[in-house]
């Protein structure tokens, strides 16, 4: 028998796993059969936003408003809070990086920001423009962040300053990476449809 799921937000893939972030819980189901897996309650969290979980199974959740925060899950389901507030400007888009940092994207800037595993900011890089809502990270360590407030994506490559590759997206929404194609993939969401973007270059 499987759940009833209220509000679900934002999704992260690992390990053959798919999780959700849904009003303070965070749940994970089978990747192949769809079955629940299980499901971790978040004290404390009010809107739950953006996910990103590590290789060992750590889920790591933005939460949006009224307070941005960070937190951070074991995979034996223990949860904590990682960061409170600034850096954090309306917390969103959230992504594991090839080293095992967490990053995350804030809507009330531009800012992209990178923390250990302890919560600790190692790096902060700009966007082209704020707004932002969804991160991808390519193995590369290359970021892409795409604004739902401008409709744009911006590349930031490692020790380089942002581009934008792609704009005139109408709420260009959280995304993912279609290493098959080779595609970003862009829900827009007042459109019930999608984007795509080519990163061939």
């Amino acid at each position: 028998m499987g759940w009833e799921i209220s509000d679900p937000i934002g999704s992260a893939v690992r390990n053959g796993l798919l999780y959700t972030v849904d009003r303070g819980v965070v749940r994970s189901f089978d990747q192949a059969t769809g079955q629940p897996r299980d499901a971790f309650a978040v004290p404390g969290s009010t809107f739950l936003n953006g996910i990103g979980v590590a290789e060992d199974g750590t889920i790591y959740a933005s939460n949006t408003r009224p307070e941005g925060r960070l937190y951070k899950v074991t995979a034996d389901g223990q949860p904590s809070l990682l960061v409170d507030g600034e850096p954090l400007n309306v917390p969103n888009g959230v992504a594991i990086d090839p080293d095992g940092n967490v990053v995350v994207v804030n809507i009330g800037d531009n800012a992209v920001l990178t923390f250990n595993s302890d919560g600790e900011l190692i790096r902060t890089e700009y966007a082209h423009e704020a707004g932002n809502d969804g991160l991808v990270i390519l193995d590369d360590g290359t970021k892409y962040v795409s604004s739902v407030r401008f409709g744009s994506v911006s590349r930031i490559r490692p020790g380089q300053e942002a581009e934008v590759i792609a704009a005139g997206i109408p709420s260009a929404a959280s995304m993912c990476y279609d290493s098959i194609q080779h595609q970003l993939v862009i829900p827009m969401n007042n459109n019930n449809s999608l984007a795509f973007v080519d990163l061939d270059d």
